[in-house]
């Protein structure tokens, strides 16, 4: 797996070249953060918005909706291991799916009997 994500998108179709901005904007959204290819599906790119946080939002973009890519900057977490930081435009309306981790929880006593629909009626 090929870890610049440019090289990545730039292998399976020409990205194109934008020398009007104003066009760009009206095509397409920009995200920054530390992309990386699908392991799975390697026609998908994750994007953690925020990589330098233990909480940061993962987007996931199919990379055919991907129109630009730009590195940003390289940066370093405190054990010293780099990561290219890079600016993806996707096309709008395209389909992008937000990933959020949680923790599988029980809650149906938080609210009472009032939350739990299942409650034995007594």
């Amino acid at each position: 797996m090929i870890s610049n994500i440019i090289e990545v998108i730039s292998r399976e179709r020409a990205l194109e070249k934008y020398s009007n901005r104003n066009r760009l904007f009206r095509e397409a959204v920009p995200y920054v953060g530390q992309a990386k290819q699908s392991a799975s599906e390697p026609n998908k790119i994750f994007l953690r918005l925020n990589p330098l946080s233990s909480n940061g939002t993962l987007l996931e973009f199919k990379s055919e909706d991907i129109i630009v890519a730009e590195n940003v900057e390289t940066v370093a977490d405190k054990e010293g291991e780099t990561f290219q930081i890079v600016k993806i435009w996707v096309r709008i309306g395209s389909i992008g799916v937000k990933l959020e981790p949680f923790s599988v929880q029980n809650y149906s006593n938080v609210l009472g009997k009032g939350f739990n629909a299942l409650a034995d009626e007594k």
